[in-house]
């Protein structure tokens, strides 16, 4: 599953990739030197030569305060020292005083202007200090020298001009930047994130959403990244599934008629753009829209109309103008053209046009965080003692209801302690539980929101905030803040985790993630609280049955629950009690979808391949439209080295579900068996694109490279293998699982910080 992240930095330290600049780099002191040796005394070059060394040792050694004291004082003694400033500036950035690193790198630009990377960690540091103006100024200026010596620092800067390009109203040019820098993997949550939030026309920074509407712009991610990998048929289907869900939010129909239009379907786009003018009348994009479909199709009159709406509600617009410009000339009337083009071109480049409600839409609008102690004081007029003794009666008289069990009284106590002191954490929080407790969960959600804006890593306070939303019923927001939560870490009481675990369960057997789901469960589920139900959900995730548990009809119940019992059995591996009770429910289920499935694949982990062969093509007979049976089949066959069997079952299933990671790789190891080597290159480059964390299919690419010749590229999937490999060693380790047979949906690509390292020296 994708691991939701903090994006906030690059890394603890500035990539490696400059180590290779090392010797340039140390020949940097002895030029300064030279140049500025005639004006300084000799006892000042010995302080610096002196403080240079103790500098690199103390870096060298890790010490890095000393390190930073050191080379402060060696560039007071000599500031043209470059090298010293690009220490003194990426060891500060490690060390997260992002204020302090700015400094060091505009001295750097000032040395050398034409160093990329400089500007790129200078508007970085900006950007964690919040001066956004000068941090998108100068991410540009680093992204038009270009980063070729370091991609990471490249990656990270366009992925943060592309956040302040958003923040700017700039959807379109964000939307390219991200799709161009990142299109060509598979993209990891955080960048789904901006791009959803591009899609929607959102101008704000991801930390300012609304943790209620975290479904909305998830869902919006998803399908504006299958719009950037896929082109618009992938999106199309997206933009249906969401707007079931969504059908009134601003620009999504926007969004779904412009994707339309681009698969040439005019009609459709257009009655898409009549519905988001419904929603949004004070909008021109629509009318804009509308115009240039209905010129396409012929319509002059109503393009016209159009386009003369779209320049009344935008008369700044430099695309209304030239959507106008273009109806006029297609009906004859030149002069009045011109004029229209040439307001057009004096507009241009167009300025961003943000929808003003959008903004209100979408923040968090959680308590305000306290001002500084002298605002506090102007605004507050005079700070007394009354309002300290104020809080601490409240606040102990909050307390000491709690522990009484006097809910009531206590609520109301924390409510009056916290406008005294909104910042106050423990007693949000503690005022949060109480919330929870008493199933007040719109005023927990509340709440939890301030702390989550405040403490964004705490996993708790998302676990809780999605325990909440699933109680409202509002399963889209509660699995992305439980699977949040379940990736900072569940912490509390055991009885909450397992709580925790077992709603985050469901939640991911009702999306259709039933390995997920089984893996989370299914060590949990033998003995304990909730294990009943959790051998529940398991029985529904090994019948992959999509929906929640409340939904099994009647007459399914004991199926469900006796595959339960087999699941937790197979996690078990005892196979010999698990078998008798799958027979058992075949003959009273023979049809039941997915029974013979999950009955064949037991049996094909203890190499018992003819029953289950058998089993497949039973499952094959109930349910010929899913891919996995025929998946299956072929890795059946490939393991018994019969390749020429496996491949009408292993097309099949490519045919079935096009998407599949696993249907295209056993394709391309049967290719690959069969000697088919570019046939097997193909099929498995795909895979990879679908899985790209997936140990196996970089194992089979580079056997495929190197079977057709590409040696370089055999080498790198190698490289590959051996780190994703290592981390699945762990994970197999960590969770006692040794069942893994293939690829699956994974994603190891993330922008964020390395890990600490030693600071690399730096490029020149």
């Amino acid at each position: 599953m994708d691991t939701v992240m903090p994006i906030k930095r690059l890394g603890r330290s500035i990539p490696r990739i400059f180590a290779a600049f090392f010797l340039l780099a140390c020949s940097v002191p002895a030029i300064r030197a030279q140049r500025n040796e005639s004006a300084a005394p000799q006892s000042a070059s010995a302080n610096f030569e002196t403080l240079a060394k103790s500098a690199a040792a103390a870096r060298e050694a890790g010490r890095t305060e000393e390190a930073i004291r050191d080379y402060q004082r060696a560039v007071e003694f000599r500031p043209g020292w470059e090298e010293g400033w690009w220490y003194l500036g990426t060891m500060r950035y490690d060390s997260d005083q992002f204020a302090a690193a700015i400094p060091a790198f505009q001295k750097i630009v000032q040395l050398d202007p034409k160093l990329g990377p400089a500007w790129n960690l200078l508007g970085l540091c900006e950007f964690e200090a919040r001066d956004f103006t000068n941090a998108r100024a100068h991410l540009e200026k680093g992204q038009a020298l270009g980063g070729a010596d370091d991609p990471e620092i490249s990656r990270v800067a366009t992925y943060h001009l592309a956040l302040l390009l958003i923040r700017g109203a700039e959807f379109e040019r964000a939307s390219t930047m991200l799709a161009s820098a990142f299109g060509t993997v598979q993209m990891s949550a955080q960048i789904k994130l901006p791009l959803g939030l591009a899609l929607l026309r959102v101008p704000l920074l991801p930390e300012e959403i609304d943790p209620s509407r975290d479904a909305l712009v998830h869902a919006a991610g998803e399908t504006a990244s299958a719009w950037a990998q896929n082109g618009p048929p992938k999106a199309i289907e997206e933009f249906q599934a969401m707007l079931k869900n969504y059908a009134g939010t601003p620009y999504l129909h926007y969004a779904y008629g412009v994707a339309l239009a681009s698969a040439k379907r005019d009609e459709e786009a257009l009655d898409q753009q009549r519905e988001e003018v419904k929603i949004s009348p004070q909008s021109a994009l629509p009318q804009i829209e509308t115009s240039v479909l209905k010129l396409r199709l012929g319509r002059l009159e109503e393009s016209l109309r159009a386009a003369e709406e779209a320049v009344r509600l935008a008369p700044d617009a430099s695309a209304a103008h030239r959507a106008l410009s273009q109806s006029l000339q297609a009906l004859g009337k030149n002069e009045k053209a011109a004029e229209e083009l040439k307001a057009a071109e004096s507009l241009a480049p167009e300025k961003p046009h943000p929808d003003k409600r959008i903004a209100v839409w979408y923040v968090n609008h959680s308590p305000p965080a306290p001002a500084e102690p002298g605002e506090s004081s102007r605004a507050a007029g005079k700070a007394t003692n009354d309002t300290a003794s104020g809080f601490e009666e409240l606040s102990r008289r909050a307390a000491e209801s709690q522990a009484a069990g006097n809910v009531d009284a206590s609520i109301e106590s924390y409510q009056q302690a916290l406008r005294f002191r909104p910042e106050w954490d423990d007693g949000r929080w503690n005022l949060a539980m109480l919330y929870f407790s008493t199933a007040h969960y719109p005023e927990a959600i509340a709440a939890l929101k301030y702390r989550v804006e405040r403490k964004p890593d705490d996993g708790t306070a998302w676990a809780v905030m999605g325990l909440c939303d699933f109680e409202m019923k509002n399963y889209d927001n509660a699995l992305i803040h439980l699977r949040r939560g379940q990736a900072l870490g569940f912490g509390g009481s055991a009885e909450s985790v397992r709580l925790a675990k077992y709603r985050l369960g469901i939640l991911l057997e009702r999306s259709g993630e039933f390995e997920n789901a089984m893996e989370l469960l299914a060590p949990e589920a033998s003995k304990g609280p909730l294990a009943k139900e959790m051998q529940f959900v398991l029985g529904m995730a090994l019948l992959r049955m999509a929906r929640l548990p409340e939904d099994v009809e009647a007459e399914q119940k004991h199926l469900v629950e006796t595959a339960g019992e087999i699941a937790v059995l197979l996690e078990a591996s005892k196979y010999d009690e698990a078998f008798p009770k799958f027979q058992a429910l075949l003959k009273e289920y023979p049809r039941a979808p997915f029974l013979h499935y999950a009955y064949g694949t037991a049996r094909a982990a203890l190499s018992q391949y003819q029953e289950a062969e058998t089993r497949m093509r039973e499952e094959i007979r109930i349910s010929p439209a899913s891919e996995l049976p025929f998946v299956r089949l072929a890795g059946i066959a490939l393991r018994q080295h019969r390749a020429a069997d496996a491949l009408p079952p292993a097309q099949r299933a490519v045919n079935l579900a096009p998407d599949s990671a696993e249907a295209h790789y056993v394709l391309g190891r049967t290719f690959l068996e069969l000697g088919q080597n570019e046939s097997a290159v193909r099929e498995l480059e795909t895979a990879e694109k679908f899985a790209p964390g997936s140990p196996e299919i970089h194992f089979n690419l580079a056997k495929a490279y190197a079977k057709a010749k590409r040696p370089e590229k055999a080498e790198q999937e190698r490289a590959t293998f051996v780190r994703l490999n290592a981390l699945a060693e762990q994970q197999r380790s960590l969770h006692g699982n040794q069942s893994y047979e293939g690829p699956r949906d994974a994603n190891d690509f993330s922008v964020t910080r390395a890990e600490p390292a030693k600071t690399t020296a730096p490029p020149h």
